[in-house]
């Protein structure tokens, strides 16, 4: 096991002509891909990858539902109040801002549970303007009838 774990340190680990590793495999587990003169892997993360990465599929793993949104009925912000946010921050209530983006990044899960409240709000508001209009007609309807009459 010893000499299949160093053979992988090796590869792992291998410098080209230029002198320049571009993938080292770190003693405390973690695995830098890139020119790893420039980089390091930040804060309680095991993988960074220079320039992004592809894949046909990513999974996302939920430790419990209390990290997910199914309570963002219960808070669902009036639409005054994100017109507010708007105004005042250039984005959505409970949204992070593009500089805080830029700076800290974001962890998949989480935005994921934020997009996902912002869609169902986005649902609940809907539903409701669809029920004033349906009133709206009704008394549109009605008022039509009393005109009607009078003539």
């Amino acid at each position: 096991m010893k000499l299949i774990f160093a053979f992988v340190i090796v590869i792992v680990s291998f410098n080209i002509a230029s002198s320049q590793e571009l993938m080292i495999l770190k003693s405390s587990g973690k695995v830098i891909i890139g020119d790893t003169s420039q980089i390091s892997t930040p804060g309680p993360y095991n993988l960074y990858v220079q320039n992004g990465m592809m894949t046909e599929k990513v999974k996302v793993a939920v430790k419990s539902a209390a990290d997910w949104s199914d309570d963002s009925f219960d808070k669902t912000p009036a639409l005054n109040d994100v017109k507010a946010s708007i105004d005042s921050k250039s984005h959505l209530v409970n949204m992070p801002s593009a500089e805080q983006l830029v700076k800290e990044g974001y962890e998949l899960q989480a935005m994921d549970a934020k997009i996902l409240e912002q869609v169902e709000w986005l649902w609940q508001h809907t539903i409701k303007l669809s029920e004033e209009n349906k009133e709206l007609k009704a008394e549109l309807e009605d008022i039509k009838k009393q005109l009607a009459k009078k003539n």
